[in-house]
């Protein structure tokens, strides 16, 4: 198989696609739903797509160097990897905000706690000074 034989319309398709892909990143960025350091790893991806698009040639190199017999598989196990990767960065992000969680949730607690005893404490002080008088 050699890169004439992906046909235009397919490339064309896929260069639109990662235009669109772009823009949405670019946009949840701009309306801050999306912070920087994760949309540096969504942005790498669109360099990749945008690349495939541009220059077919790399996924058959690719192909060729991993072993594969059709470029299709080396875009799927490419992609799997990239997934798998993001996968584990976002589980390893979710740990550190639930540990955080539980951490503010003691506190909070303990505040809670605090203030309960010293408006007690400021109860019982004005109640003795109301039986004083």
């Amino acid at each position: 198989m050699n890169w004439s034989s992906f046909s235009p319309t397919i490339r064309v398709l896929l260069l639109l696609g990662t235009i669109c892909y772009l823009a949405m990143i670019l946009f949840l960025l701009k309306k801050r739903r999306l912070t920087v350091k994760y949309a540096i790893i969504w942005l790498l991806s669109a360099v990749v797509l945008v690349i495939f698009a541009l220059f077919p040639y790399v996924v058959l190199v690719l192909t060729d160097l991993l072993g594969m017999a059709v470029p299709s598989n080396t875009v799927f196990i490419l992609a799997a990897a990239f997934m798998l990767l993001l996968l584990l960065s976002l589980s390893s992000a979710v740990s550190q905000f639930a540990q955080k969680i539980t951490r503010l949730a003691q506190k909070n607690a303990l505040l809670e706690e605090r203030v309960r005893r010293l408006e007690q404490q400021l109860a019982a002080r004005a109640d003795a000074e109301r039986a004083e008088k």
